[in-house]
């Protein structure tokens, strides 16, 4: 029996320290923080978001033998995430995330196997049309890792979706990585500042859509919700929710991931989008990352909310910089 589509994520996995201060103390100096204990997080933080959708979903991301990968394969367990790549010995790395009042975060990241991509473990994968693959730029833009893991994206086979979200490092990967990946990429995903960066880099946004000419082009804008590009279509704003924010780590890839899961669902993009909209703004409500809503506390958000129209916007230059 055939199996059903799945959500794989290549992304990196790191035990996230979320620090709380008043303020990124001077050098030499030092502030007290506060702390919600170590978490699972890095590329968890999506693959976690389509499973507690109830969407089948794995890792085909590096995990080591040490406490931090235990912590991982725990939490994993409690998700109903599966590993599908062998294990290295040795240990992931961690996050150290200042989080200040504004929201403004300052991240001290150390490495571990994470950074060591595998090409046999994901030639293994036996991938079916309907399966979705997820990527982030920080993989692309690592050394020890863009070239293997580049490799295997553009042999995708046809059918099988490629997720996109270069993040805040996309100045980091070389164009011969991010040109290819681009043409291959069904969905590219990323905020207000990323997609900005991104258009500048190709020399407009005509540019960046001439380069990723399949892709649904998603700006996240935080409470104000997402901009849709479809890549026939007309650009489409989707309203936000307005939450108390206690924590924006995370939020962008609940998005993905709740988004990716209306996808698998049936959903048609406006409708997804709206669901991930609400669970962005209920993650950024609680504290560390991969807190993403399941499908029921997602459903009983929107049961409150009134639904807000979404609008068509003109197709100009400027749109996707509003």
């Amino acid at each position: 029996m055939r199996r059903p589509p799945c959500f794989i994520s290549t992304g990196s996995v790191l035990i996230d320290l979320p620090l709380h201060v008043g303020r990124v103390p001077a050098p030499g100096g030092a502030v007290t923080a506060t702390s919600s204990g170590p978490a699972v997080g890095g590329g968890y933080t999506v693959v976690s978001a389509v499973a507690r959708q109830g969407q089948p979903a794995a890792l085909a991301a590096t995990l080591g033998t040490g406490p931090n990968s235990a912590q991982v394969r725990e939490t994993m367990m409690t998700d109903g995430v599966e590993l599908v790549v062998e294990e290295l010995v040795g240990d992931i790395g961690t996050c150290t995330t200042l989080i200040e009042p504004s929201g403004r975060r300052t991240f001290v990241t150390t490495e571990g196997v994470e950074a060591e991509a595998q090409r046999e473990d994901l030639d293994r994968l036996e991938l079916i049309p309907g399966d979705w693959v997820y990527t982030t730029g920080y993989d692309l833009a690592h050394r020890t890792s863009r070239n293997v893991l580049a490799e295997w994206l553009l042999a995708l086979p046809v059918g099988v979706s490629l997720v996109a979200d270069l993040g805040p490092v996309e100045s980091e990967i070389p164009g011969s990585i991010i040109d290819p990946l681009l043409r291959r990429t069904n969905l590219l995903t990323g905020n207000h500042l990323e997609i900005t960066q991104l258009s500048a880099r190709l020399g407009s946004q005509a540019a960046m859509r001439e380069a990723a000419p399949d892709a649904l082009i998603v700006r996240r804008t935080g409470v104000h919700g997402c901009i849709l590009w479809p890549a026939h279509g007309d650009m489409i704003e989707v309203p936000g929710f307005a939450r108390d924010v206690l924590d924006t780590t995370g939020a962008g890839d609940t998005h993905t991931g709740v988004l990716v899961a209306g996808l698998m669902d049936g959903l048609d993009v406006v409708a997804a989008a709206r669901r991930a909209n609400a669970a962005a703004a209920e993650a950024v409500s609680r504290l560390g990352p991969a807190r993403s809503p399941r499908r029921d506390e997602i459903d009983a958000l929107l049961a409150l909310q009134p639904e807000p129209d979404a609008e068509i916007l003109p197709d100009s230059p400027g749109v996707m910089h509003a």
